[in-house]
């Protein structure tokens, strides 16, 4: 029996993880860049109606485009905020309808999500073309639903980790600048999920890395710029 269960967890969220995640080509895990020095900044889990706006601010004081990878049901809450983020040029792709483990997500579940998160981004206004599974993780229906509504999947190469209650903020600014590389994608959080205060080091740390990143060199693109 704990074989069976076992063997279950395997083939239906570990294995696809592994192969999207680490060897699969089907997904974008960097983007080419030679001599342009381009780097994708990508957000998580928004709109946060007490973060997301703050990023913006940083965001257009700097003149940085990115992208952000956004809860449907939280869309659906704070529709003015991501009425701000398309209005400033923004990229707006979908993380979920709500930050789900597709470990969890039965096949019916996983098809219906991605019909009710999308069926909220196009009331909204908005064009949905790319995809990032919370945490990365993969079931095997994953892959599918996202090819079938034409979605790119779209990961990452530089993770913070500025969801950890461990991180600081000055963790957060030394990681990027002392390991940033060209084509390099870039996770980082605007929302909260209910774990206090996270983004706000975010936030805080981007205002220094912001100028300190232009000033080497780097072009900060957007989904949209590259695909």
């Amino acid at each position: 029996m704990k074989l069976d269960v076992f063997s279950l967890v395997l083939s239906y969220a570990i294995l696809p993880s592994l192969y999207y995640r680490d060897f699969s080509n089907k997904v974008i895990k960097k983007v080419s860049s030679n001599d342009d020095k381009s780097i994708v900044l990508t957000f998580d889990d928004g709109p946060d109606p007490q973060y997301t706006p703050k990023l913006l601010d940083i965001l257009k004081i700097n003149d940085v485009k990115c992208t952000f990878f956004v809860l449907a049901e939280n869309a659906q809450k704070y529709p003015d905020v991501i009425k701000r983020i398309k209005n400033e040029g923004h990229c707006i792709g979908l993380h979920s309808l709500r930050h789900g483990n597709a470990i969890f997500s039965l096949p019916y579940q996983t098809k219906k999500s991605f019909v009710k998160a999308l069926n909220i981004m196009d009331d909204l206004g908005i064009n949905i073309k790319f995809f990032r599974p919370p945490w990365g993780i993969f079931n095997p229906l994953t892959y599918h639903y996202a090819k079938s509504n034409n979605l790119k999947i779209i990961l990452w190469s530089m993770h913070a980790m500025d969801w950890s209650k461990w991180v600081t903020e000055d963790y957060i600014k030394q990681r990027i600048i002392n390991n940033i590389k060209p084509g390099d994608i870039i996770l980082l959080h605007d929302g909260s999920r209910g774990m206090k205060n996270f983004p706000e080091k975010t936030i805080k740390a981007l205002k220094t890395v912001l100028p300190i990143l232009k000033k080497r060199g780097f072009q900060f693109i957007s989904a949209d710029d590259f695909i």
